[in-house]
């Protein structure tokens, strides 16, 4: 298994796994098609939580918004974003500290539960915790009935948490990521200990998506730089082995005693 999937739960939770793990859930890669198959899945049109959407009810954009209605996400011009993985969306997904819900959730009883607290750290450092932290987080799922979490390195990856009576959602979910060539992770208790297990995409499937996403690339280079030749390769495998020096050297760096 690469070094990039080689996730731990610390990667991905800072102190509320056990909460997490009791939910139906799955992590996997977070991107526009995982949102996309969520709102199918779920038959729902997801908002950001707790920004306000960029659209209001007159289609007037201002994307510094202090406060909306959480509902506004159901907009059409907002789910465009959100579907289309706008720029606005975009950001917010990989840089800030949220999780997506349905649109049409009782905004007035899952507002005063889904808040993260900061506070410093032993260290002297401040530290909000992400939404997967939060101890309401069991609460917040049984009445929204499904949420979505941007976790782990980057905020990469997604967890995705279905109250008790959706558990077919996750099932189906992973039937998806499995199809698609997607990896999947879950959480597993065993006694006061709670773990990270894998499960890799079959490899006929695997090995398609792999075959996507080197076409795809294959195909802008040539867009750009005209067809593809031996020069292409080389210069991929030279990346390649720059960046394997260099996170060679990232992990050399963070082994190394501190003084």
């Amino acid at each position: 298994m690469s070094d990039e999937l080689r996730l731990s739960v610390t990667d991905l939770f800072f102190e509320g796994q056990r909460a997490a793990a009791e939910l139906p859930h799955l992590i996997t890669l977070l991107d526009g098609e995982l949102i996309g198959k969520l709102s199918q899945l779920t038959k729902s049109r997801p908002g950001l939580w707790p920004l306000p959407a960029p659209f209001d009810e007159s289609d007037t954009y201002d994307e510094v918004r202090e406060t909306a209605r959480f509902a506004d996400w159901g907009l059409p011009l907002n789910q465009a974003e959100v579907q289309g993985v706008g720029r606005l969306v975009k950001d917010a997904l990989f840089g800030a500290n949220l999780l997506i819900m349905s649109s049409d959730i009782d905004e007035a009883q899952i507002g005063p539960l889904a808040q993260t607290q900061g506070r410093r750290l032993e260290n002297g450092a401040w530290f909000t915790p992400g939404y997967q932290d939060i101890p309401a987080l069991p609460r917040v799922v049984a009445l929204a009935g499904w949420v979505l979490i941007p976790v782990g390195p980057g905020r990469s990856r997604a967890f995705f948490a279905v109250a008790p009576a959706r558990a077919e959602w996750v099932a189906q979910m992973q039937d998806w990521c499995e199809r698609q060539g997607r990896d999947v992770w879950k959480l597993a208790s065993s006694g006061a200990d709670v773990t990270l297990r894998h499960a890799p995409a079959p490899e006929k499937y695997r090995s398609n998506a792999i075959r996507q996403r080197i076409d795809s690339f294959i195909g802008e280079m040539e867009l750009w730089f005209g067809r593809a030749n031996g020069d292409l390769a080389a210069r991929v495998q030279q990346r390649i082995d720059e960046m394997s020096k260099l996170r060679a050297e990232i992990a050399r760096a963070k082994a190394a005693p501190k003084e």
